[in-house]
């Protein structure tokens, strides 16, 4: 059964998710496309080189001068004719070489996309966890702003609030009810994005498992030594250098369109009217040297030089875009690290100030929780999304430095 025909289960995993980074998606679609034409490029080369078999009939009727000693009218005849390019001074050579580098380079390029699509995935499934958390704030928020609201319209009924603090109240009531609400929209976008995002689009995943994040444990290396890895290993930088070889190999192929080629030939006649200058059978070699081809090869070379120098400031650029996607990322993690202790410090607190007003409630001498759970459910929410961010920028870096992405973890803790 299709990909897009499963039902999703009632509960999700990460490592589920990511695996439908290997369906039929639109852009997974078209880079199998690039990876085909790329195939075609490669049969066009093979017949530079290869066999050609033909048969030819003829019917023909004609009117033979008197003189000739065969006077038959009918001039009808078949021919079976066999010939294949043996030497051509490397274009066949040059335009083979050019193919297998295409192929290679989509064939990179493949790799790179479905890796692309599974950080689609992973953020897209943090996207609907957080979405998640983000309603359980506001619906608390909500609650408790509804509480208080309804205390204070009871002490407005016996004269202690004026019906200007009841309506500054149901005022931030409105407001919190109305971010609440936004909230619950974004719970059924988010999942409609990862649904989008796993190629089954309309079919919501209802429960999403917390995943394991291994990255948080791993130790940011030095600078340098991503860039050196990422420069040797990064997927886009070789396609592009492929790309440029392949571009270098047309070029030589265009320039040795209209040299000289050596053929084999071997033919079968079969004549009606035989005339002696004509063979029954014939076999040779045929060396053939264009003269002009009427500028046709000038445009073709002209045109693979363009080629060549737009594949040469391609893999220029890609270096350059390489090393400022690589140092922003390295320099966002070493800023979510510190961002992680600061999460975690601010999460204490709310724990602590939540234990605070608990015992303070349990005396009577405070009559609210409230507020404290929504301070500590905002808390929750945003050291997940610090580490979420973490775990996204790691695989993010280790697409770059060539890497599959992976989420699967056993019960040791190893990545799979």
């Amino acid at each position: 059964m299709a990909v897009a025909e499963e039902t999703f289960p009632d509960t999700i995993s990460l490592d589920y998710a990511l695996q439908r980074a290997e369906s039929n998606h639109p852009e997974i679609q078209q880079a199998q496309a690039a990876l085909a034409l790329a195939k075609s490029e490669q049969l066009d080369a093979e017949a530079l080189t290869g066999t050609n078999v033909s048969i030819q009939a003829r019917l023909r009727y004609i009117e033979p001068y008197n003189t000739n000693f065969n006077n038959t009218r009918d001039d009808s005849g078949v021919s079976f004719l066999v010939d294949k390019n043996l030497y051509d001074f490397g274009r066949s050579e040059s335009a083979g070489r050019a193919a297998d580098l295409a192929i290679s380079g989509e064939r990179i390029t493949l790799a790179s996309t479905r890796n692309q699509r599974r950080l689609e995935i992973m953020r897209r499934y943090f996207d609907v966890m957080l979405a998640d958390m983000a309603f359980l704030r506001d619906d608390e928020d909500m609650a408790t702003a509804y509480v208080t609201l309804d205390k204070a319209r009871d002490r407005r009924d016996v004269g202690q609030l004026s019906d200007v603090d009841v309506l500054d109240l149901e005022s931030r009531y409105q407001k919190v009810r109305i971010r609440r609400y936004r909230s619950d929209n974004q719970q059924r976008s988010t999942r409609a994005a990862l649904a989008i995002a796993m190629n089954q689009p309309g079919q919501l995943p209802a429960t999403l498992q917390d995943p394991k994040l291994p990255s948080l444990s791993r130790k940011l290396p030095e600078f340098e030594d991503i860039h050196k890895t990422a420069n040797k290993s990064n997927p886009g930088l070789k396609a592009a250098q492929v790309r440029l070889q392949a571009a270098q190999s047309r070029l030589e192929a265009a320039r040795a369109d209209d040299g000289p080629t050596i053929s084999g030939e071997l033919a079968f006649n079969e004549d009606n009217r035989a005339i002696g200058s004509r063979e029954k059978a014939r076999i040779g070699l045929v060396f053939n040297v264009p003269l002009s081809t009427g500028g046709r090869t000038r445009a073709l070379i002209a045109r693979q030089q363009a080629e060549l120098i737009s594949a040469r400031a391609a893999v220029a650029q890609q270096k350059i875009l390489l090393e400022q996607q690589v140092l922003d990322i390295w320099l966002e993690l070493a800023n979510l690290k510190a961002q992680r202790q600061q999460a975690i410090a601010q999460l204490d607190y709310r724990e602590l100030y939540l234990d605070q007003r608990r015992a303070l409630y349990e005396l009577e001498t405070q009559t609210d929780l409230g507020d404290a759970m929504v301070q500590i459910s905002e808390a929750q929410r945003f050291l997940k999304q610090t580490e979420f961010d973490i775990a996204y920028r790691w695989a993010q870096l280790d697409a770059l430095m060539g890497k599959k992405i992976y989420s699967v973890v056993s019960e040791q803790g190893e990545v799979k």
